[in-house]
């Protein structure tokens, strides 16, 4: 089910799948998609008895766009929001490439809230000034010449070089919902992020580390990174896969998770 919530008197919708009053996995969809991205991981949170809730970033699906950068502190903010509809007072939180920029914002506004994390191609460090510049040149061209010249450039990166056509058609049916200011505003906001590196070793929650073995946007060095600075945090590479492994490849992806959000319950 869609639930729509107010934060900061803006609207924002956010999907939920699973019992009510279970623990909450809260998810942070990539660039440039939407919740639905999250579909088979959010089903097999909810066959395990978990209630799993993915937020639209503002811009993006159901949720109208800011009209100003989007920061990852303000889309870990929303997250927050999403928990407090719930009435969760913690969650699980995933997150990948954007997603996982947002989910380590909210490591550091929220750890209290923080159950368990998994990080799916992401990196800590911040963006270096020639991607900042290459964002603000999509920025401008999503302004432009619309969503769909960005989206056109961006989405066949997204996936394994290989990838079969049904995968990029369906990556190509969820960026068409992501609005041209959306786009920039995130591009922009992502720009903004602070390198979240000297955080990392202060998690104290069970985490997930994914990466795609054919990731064609985030070095597999960034993901192990991330996995030797987090306490005791595992890293899963999955074959054949590109910066999209969940939704890639979701019979390798939602088991690891599903064990990894499960073991933390019983814990």
């Amino acid at each position: 089910m869609h639930l729509a919530l107010l934060h900061e008197g803006r609207p924002a919708l956010l999907r939920v799948e699973g019992p009510a009053k279970a623990p909450v996995a809260l998810f942070f969809h990539p660039f440039p998609l939407h919740a639905d991205a999250w579909e088979e991981m959010l089903m097999a949170c909810a066959a395990s008895g978990l209630c799993a809730a993915a937020i639209d970033a503002p811009g993006f699906g159901g949720t109208p766009p800011l009209g100003q950068p989007l920061s990852m502190d303000r889309l870990a903010d929303l997250g927050a929001a999403a928990l407090d509809a719930l009435g969760a007072r913690r969650a699980a939180i995933v997150g990948c490439s954007m997603g996982g920029y947002a989910a380590m914002a909210f490591a550091r506004n929220f750890p209290e809230r923080m159950a368990a994390a998994t990080l799916i191609a992401t990196k800590a460090t911040a963006d270096t000034p020639e991607a900042k510049q290459n964002r603000e040149r999509q920025a401008s061209l999503a302004l432009e010449k619309g969503a769909q010249a960005v989206v056109a450039e961006f989405a066949p990166k997204l996936v394994a070089p290989d990838a079969p056509d049904p995968v990029r058609r369906r990556v190509e049916e969820l960026a068409s919902r992501a609005t041209a200011q959306g786009i920039a505003d995130a591009l922009r906001g992502m720009a903004q992020r602070p390198d979240s590196t000297a955080d990392l070793p202060r998690w104290k929650v069970p985490t997930l580390v994914i990466a795609g073995e054919q990731d064609q946007l985030m070095p597999r060095t960034e993901m192990e990174r991330i996995a030797s600075s987090v306490p005791g945090a595992r890293l899963e590479v999955i074959r054949g896969t590109g910066h999209l492994p969940f939704l890639e490849n979701p019979p390798a992806v939602a088991p690891l998770l599903v064990a990894h959000l499960l073991a933390r319950r019983a814990s």
